[in-house]
């Protein structure tokens, strides 16, 4: 298919993971994505959550200068089409974020292209593309080639530790005064108990020490909320078993113990890629021993820290407008969750009815 000037899109089934994931790399070597649009984030048991996977390639001759994939739900309405995702609830709890397809950086125009052909590819009537966690940039190509509309928006907050590095600046010091005297104050509870360490693990069984950890404090709090946990269900495990394997030695996926002395703080889960630490999940000793310890917050400044320290250049809370993320952070990125159909279909029409339904509803 014809997209635009020596572009040209080509729509497949997967078959081979193993030689897709070779692919997949070709163009993430030259992209700028995110950990999620990495093949180890999307190749993490390819086999299990993907059941009916296709890949939407745009071409430059023999170049792949752009690839997604897309995962059928079926209904009974028609086809749903997931972008990075499976479509089955269980499965995509790991929650995906900075979505979007991968797009090869000197080539620019195969993002639009790809959508392009997104919209016009031959994925069955009545069919419903549903678009999770893109950019502001991926949902205005989108809206450029066919119907769109945003159920939920969330913001990114992240630190720019390279600028806090280039202007000898600590973490704190941009944060309110406030935001800063209550951390002080908490670090120094801490730290009466001894000095405050960050520890990586650096072992698989490290990692699996940690992790077990986190867990079980990560579902102690959320329980104690009267709230399931991120960890209650099996394919979330299961998915982290397998990524920490994946990532651990390579450096993808970071596991932190903050302790003061010999005194347990909390656990942070960490994604790690091209300079960008994403605190993904977490787990915080909420039994404190003084009043005004906040061990999050002393936490996420530990790591915050020992990342600036390490040389990396963004610390990224990753979606939601939680206050302790809005008060370290300094910027942030804008997420939204999206369907979108062809233009002067059935399903085009279903999303722009609803959506001029959402605009005159009564607030």
């Amino acid at each position: 298919m014809d997209i635009v000037p020596g572009l040209t899109a080509r729509l497949s089934p997967i078959t081979d993971p193993e030689c897709f994931g070779n692919d997949w790399r070709q163009v993430e070597a030259q992209a700028g994505g995110s950990v999620f649009q990495s093949w180890t984030w999307l190749g993490c048991r390819f086999d299990a959550r993907f059941h009916d996977p296709l890949a939407l390639q745009i071409m430059n001759g023999s170049r792949c200068v752009a690839i997604g994939v897309l995962n059928r739900e079926r209904r009974w309405t028609g086809p749903s089409w997931h972008l990075g995702e499976t479509g089955d609830s269980a499965a995509d709890s790991v929650f995906i974020e900075h979505n979007g397809p991968l797009v090869v950086q000197n080539c620019p125009q195969a993002r639009d292209a790809w959508f392009a052909a997104l919209m016009h590819a031959p994925l069955g009537p009545g069919r419903m593309i549903v678009l999770s966690g893109i950019g502001t940039i991926d949902l205005a190509a989108a809206r450029r080639h066919g119907v769109v509309t945003v159920s939920i928006t969330r913001v990114a907050p992240r630190r720019d530790l390279a600028a806090l590095r280039r202007d000898g600046m600590d973490c704190l010091d941009p944060v309110s005064a406030n935001t800063r005297q209550q951390i002080n104050r908490a670090w120094r509870r801490y730290a009466a108990s001894g000095p405050i360490q960050v520890e990586p693990a650096t072992s698989r069984d490290q990692a699996h020490e940690f992790m077990t950890g986190l867990t079980a404090l990560h579902q102690t709090t959320w329980q104690g909320r009267g709230r399931q946990g991120a960890f209650a269900r099996h394919e979330f495990r299961d998915f982290h078993d397998d990524l920490l394997r994946r990532g651990i030695e390579s450096g993808t996926t970071d596991l932190l113990r903050i302790s003061a002395g010999s005194r347990l703080i909390g656990y942070l889960y960490t994604l790690i890629w091209r300079g960008t630490a994403s605190a993904y999940q977490s787990g915080f000793v909420y039994e404190t021993e003084h009043p005004h310890e906040k061990p999050g917050l002393v936490c996420h400044v530990a790591a915050m820290r020992h990342y600036q320290a390490r040389g990396l250049n963004n610390y990224d809370f990753l979606a939601g407008d939680d206050r302790y993320k809005t008060s370290l952070a300094g910027e942030s990125t804008a997420l939204h969750w999206a369907r979108a159909a062809p233009r002067f279909t059935l399903a085009g029409a279903i999303l722009l009815g609803r959506d001029r339904l959402k605009q005159w509803r009564p607030r």
